[in-house]
C-alpha cells in the first residue's frame, strides 16, 4: 500500500513475486507432469493431474478441485492454496491502484467478506451435486484473504486499534463457535464446520496474533519467531511446502511396505517412521533447493526494488 505512488509499482510488485514463487512451482510441475509420468510406477498416480494439467499450469487448480476432486490420488492436491494466493496477487494490486484510499479499501474488504459468507450459505442451501463443500472450498479461504487485507489496512489507518480490542475479538470468536456448535448439533452435525465458521474464525485469530507480533518489539510471540531454527525454517518454508507432500505420497508407501514386510513392524508405527523419514527428506531437499536453485532467482529481486 505504501508503494502505490512509487515508480514502477506494478512492475516491482509482480517482479518480486514471480521470482519468489514461479521458478520452484513450475519446476515441481515439470518434474511431476513431464518427467515422472514417463516411468510406469508414477504414471497411474499422476494420470489425473496430467489429464487436467492446464489447470495447474495456469494456477486455476483450486477451481478444478472444487468441482472435480481427485478420488484416487492427492500428490499435487496441496497446490490449491498457491493458486488462491496467485489469483489474489493478480487482482488486488490493481484494486489498490484504482481505489487507493485505505478506508475505502477496508470497507471493500469487509463487504467482500460479508458477501462471500452470504454466498456460501446460498450455495450450501442449493446442495449442488459434486460440489466439494467440506474441504478444498475456495470461497472459505477467501475469508483469510479479506481478513489479511483488512489487517494490513487497519495497521495503516489506526495501528493500535486491534491491540485495544484483542480481548473482545477473541471472546466474540469463541462465542460464535459456541453458538455454531449447538446449532450444528441440533441439525445432526450436517453443516461443515470449517467451511461455515472455522476458516473464518481461524483467520481472525491468526490476524490478531500477526498484529501482536508486528506491534510489540519484544513479546512472547516475537521471541518464539526469532528462534534461529524457526527463522531458518522460514527461509526454506516455501520449498518445504512445494516438495513435502509429493515426497510423502511417493516415498512413504515404499517405507511402510518395507518395514511391515521385512521387520514385521506394526502398520501404525511404520507410518510414523515413514512420516519422520519423509519429513527429513523434505527438509533436506528444501535446503538444497534454496541454495542451489531458488537463490539464483531471489538475487534478481534487487532489480525490482
Amino acid at each position: 500500500m505504501n508503494e502505490v505512488g512509487s515508480k514502477n509499482y506494478l512492475k516491482n510488485f509482480y517482479g518480486r513475486r514471480v521470482l519468489r514463487i514461479f521458478p520452484l512451482y513450475y519446476l515441481l510441475l515439470f518434474i511431476c507432469l513431464v518427467i515422472l509420468p514417463i516411468f510406469p510406477p508414477f504414471k497411474d498416480n499422476l494420470h489425473y493431474y496430467t489429464s487436467n494439467q492446464v489447470w495447474l499450469w495456469t494456477y486455476l487448480q483450486n477451481w478444478l478441485y472444487v468441482f472435480n476432486i481427485p478420488e484416487d490420488t492427492n500428490v499435487l492436491l496441496h497446490l490449491w492454496s498457491l493458486a488462491v494466493e496467485e489469483q489474489y496477487y493478480l487482482i488486488w494490486p490493481f484494486v489498490i491502484l484504482l481505489i487507493r484510499k485505505p478506508k475505502s479499501l477496508l470497507a471493500l474488504s469487509l463487504l467482500l467478506l460479508i458477501g462471500i459468507v452470504i454466498f456460501r450459505l446460498i450455495l450450501w442451501q442449493r446442495h449442488i451435486e459434486g460440489f466439494h463443500y467440506f474441504g478444498l472450498y475456495t470461497f472459505t479461504r477467501f475469508d483469510g484473504i479479506c481478513i489479511g487485507s483488512a489487517l494490513a489496512l487497519l495497521r495503516i489507518i489506526s495501528p493500535k486499534l486491534i491491540s485495544l480490542y484483542t480481548a473482545p475479538i477473541i471472546l466474540s470468536i469463541a462465542g460464535l463457535n459456541f453458538i455454531f456448535y449447538f446449532a450444528n448439533k441440533n441439525n445432526n452435525f450436517a453443516f461443515p464446520y470449517l467451511a461455515f465458521v472455522g476458516y473464518t474464525t481461524f483467520a481472525i485469530v491468526f490476524a490478531v496474533l500477526v498484529n501482536e507480533a508486528a506491534t510489540l518489539d519484544k513479546n512472547f510471540i516475537t521471541r518464539i519467531l526469532n528462534i534461529p531454527f524457526l527463522r531458518f525454517f522460514g527461509k526454506i518454508s516455501y520449498g518445504f511446502y512445494i516438495f513435502h507432500w509429493p515426497i510423502y505420497r511417493f516415498v512413504s508407501p515404499i517405507i511402510v511396505n518395507y518395514l511391515t514386510k521385512e521387520f514385521s513392524i506394526d502398520i501404525f508405527y511404520s507410518q510414523i517412521i515413514a512420516s519422520s523419514i519423509t519429513t527429513l527428506i523434505g527438509l533436506a531437499i528444501s535446503i538444497a533447493s534454496l541454495y542451489l536453485f531458488e537463490m539464483k532467482f531471489l538475487k534478481l529481486k534487487k532489480y525490482f526494488s
